[in-house]
């Protein structure tokens, strides 16, 4: 039995809508605790993720796309059981965000993670495109993003973070610390002889559409992805702002009709 998953068909849109039904589901589920216990619920669904991400690992390493498209070999296998991508990097980030109650990392999951989740499951690239979602490492892949995303997003939802401006600010320099220091890692990684060491795709864009656009922008490994990624970045975190501020106007203008 098939459930081929392309960006568009109906099986992708079920995954979306899926997405969507988690986030109201873990929002309708914290809304009304204590800003310690949405911390703790964080702390679990962070500790879940990580081990589902080694679940998904052995499934990968089974999966016969992924052996057929890098092999088996120990330089493809390592670089693949690091959590150093984006989305998973970022849960190590909530994790200690929510056990410090540091505004933040926090911040830095909301509004730097979040997109990049969401752009995961909308854009998916490499083996996870164009496949059947019943492949075991398939539909995990898909669902750790789903749960991911859900994290993410329930960390501004549940107010954990204010979606302003000085935040938005503080979250691009944490991204930008963050995005170098994985650079360096890549690059000691292909130093080394591994040469998919790629985390964040700094160092090509790895199939991906939008990022072979940047590439032809700008053909330089770390600024090709840095130089456009600050565009879409603040102007994500501008929209979130905004938004924000318009929700909180509505509710006092709300407010001061039922007075």
């Amino acid at each position: 039995m098939t459930m081929n998953i392309s960006v568009g068909n109906s099986v992708w849109w079920m995954v979306i809508a899926l997405c969507c039904a988690v986030t109201a589901l873990v929002y309708l589920s914290l809304r009304k605790k204590s800003d310690e216990q949405k911390r703790k619920a964080l702390l679990l669904i962070g500790c879940t993720i990580l081990v589902l991400f080694y679940v998904q690992r052995i499934l990968m390493f089974r999966f016969d796309a992924f052996i057929a498209a890098y092999g088996t070999g120990w330089k493809q296998i390592l670089p693949e059981l690091l959590p150093f991508n984006l989305c998973y990097l970022s849960v190590i980030v909530m994790i200690a965000g929510a056990r410090l109650n540091n505004k933040h990392l926090l911040g830095f999951c909301f509004f730097i993670s979040s997109l990049g989740a969401v752009l995961a499951l909308v854009a998916p690239v490499g083996i996870f495109s164009d496949t059947n979602l019943l492949q075991p490492a398939v539909a995990m892949f898909y669902f750790l993003h789903i749960l991911v995303a859900a994290a993410y997003w329930n960390i501004g939802f549940l107010g954990l973070v204010k979606p302003e401006k000085n935040q938005a600010i503080t979250s691009m320099l944490l991204f930008y610390f963050i995005f170098f220091l994985i650079h360096l890692v890549n690059w000691l990684g292909r130093s080394a002889g591994i040469d998919s060491m790629n985390y964040f795709y700094s160092f090509n864009p790895e199939g991906s559409s939008v990022l072979e656009l940047f590439w032809e922008w700008l053909p330089i490994p770390c600024l090709y992805m840095i130089v456009p990624g600050t565009v879409i970045f603040g102007g994500w975190a501008a929209l979130l702002t905004l938004l924000y501020r318009r929700v909180v106007l509505l509710r006092a203008r709300k407010g001061k009709t039922y007075e």
